[in-house]
């Protein structure tokens, strides 16, 4: 499978392979950016077979995210049709019905930090004890280090429970999910 390169996330194969594992039905995207994290993401789903992608951004900069390009690249990779892309901030998403929040697995890139994590994990950790999966960039030592202000990543580990799937590196990759239902073995 030839998956879209990145010179920041090296670990889009880890991604890949973790869709590939849960067989969501439904991915839950914020900060698609320039959408090599989404077509990574429908790839997987492609090859399984099923599954949908909502994602969402402010569409505001051509660095951190261009509405038109991304649907552009999604149809240069033929998973456009896995790919539902949309205006919407995350405080915003929070507030819609639980019904209009449901996912099986959630990316979340949005310049994050310990504050958001906290606020995010508030929001859907119902939803991790009931089986679905958060995966976020960040999460390492190092990562904290180019953080862009609130509390660091991992001030707020220990009372969200991530587990940091890379080295320690800047552009790391970590995941939250119910170690009761799942053994990732790590």
């Amino acid at each position: 499978m030839d998956l879209p390169y990145h010179g920041k996330y090296e670990w889009l194969p880890m991604l890949y392979n973790i869709v590939k594992h849960f067989k969501p039905n439904k991915i839950v995207e914020f900060g698609p950016g320039r959408g090599q994290t989404t077509v990574t993401m429908a790839l997987a789903l492609k090859e399984l077979g099923k599954g949908k992608i909502n994602s969402y951004d402010l569409w505001n900069d051509e660095y951190w995210g261009d509405k038109k390009a991304c649907t552009n690249f999604f149809k240069e990779c033929g998973v456009d049709d896995l790919i539902d892309l949309g205006h919407l901030d995350f405080y915003d998403w929070t507030k819609l019905s639980k019904v209009d929040k449901e996912f099986d697995l959630l990316y979340f890139d949005i310049d994050n930090n310990g504050d958001k994590l906290l606020d995010l994990y508030e929001n859907v950790k119902q939803d991790i004890v009931n089986g679905s999966v958060v995966l976020f960039e960040g999460g390492s030592l190092e990562r904290d280090n180019h953080g862009v202000g609130g509390r660091k990543m991992n001030d707020v580990k220990n009372e969200i429970g991530y587990e940091v799937l890379t080295d320690d590196i800047k552009y790391s990759f970590s995941i939250i999910y119910n170690k009761n239902l799942y053994n990732l073995g790590s």
